[in-house]
């Protein structure tokens, strides 16, 4: 019996960690986002606002070797990212941005598509930007000292790619030290 309620308070436990946002999540996202999307002709950032990992079992091993992830923060991010989650707009980022739902997206890139003010207006924003920055929840190490984050760039539906970011703190700044593809078109 002592060994079950051990075994519970564990699980809890690990739910409250796995669902919990530190503000240092943002952190990352800001200086993912700066570094990997930013560039000539953006001047604004159009955001997914629901996480999507690469894939629902963590990092692949392959993955994992290029951007030679520690255990704990394959762990890490592998139990955050097993459901996806609304991400809040809570991004300090140097241009503004919006968060768009994918039945926004869907409206736009779908086969005849409407053409509302909605639609038009995110139309515009897109041509602001590189296309929709997606983004998994960060996985960080036991020392809060390196992450990692898939993130992905789309334009038109069907052009864009998907990489994970290594990212490390330095003199206190997040920087993405490490990339690992996973696809292009």
């Amino acid at each position: 019996m002592g060994a079950l309620a051990g075994m519970l308070l564990v699980m809890g436990g690990s739910g409250v960690w796995i669902l919990d946002w530190r503000a240092e999540e943002y952190t990352v996202y800001d200086a993912a986002i700066r570094e990997a999307f930013s560039g000539d002709g953006v001047s604004y950032y159009v955001i997914l606002d629901r996480t999507k990992p690469a894939g629902r079992f963590g990092v692949s091993n392959f993955h994992s070797e290029k951007l030679d992830l520690s255990l704990t923060t394959r762990v890490s991010y592998a139990a955050k990212n097993v459901f996806r989650f609304r991400i809040a707009p809570k991004f300090s980022l140097p241009y503004p941005f919006r968060m768009v739902g994918q039945d926004e997206l869907d409206r736009i890139f779908r086969p005849g598509k409407s053409d509302s003010t909605n639609v038009s207006e995110l139309e515009e924003l897109l041509r602001k930007s590189w296309g929709v920055i997606t983004l998994s929840r960060v996985g960080f190490d036991v020392g809060g000292k390196h992450a990692v984050i898939y993130a992905q760039l789309t334009y038109c539906g069907l052009c864009g790619e998907g990489t994970y970011l290594y990212l490390s703190k330095e003199a206190g700044a997040w920087h993405i030290v490490r990339r690992a593809g996973t696809w292009i078109s």
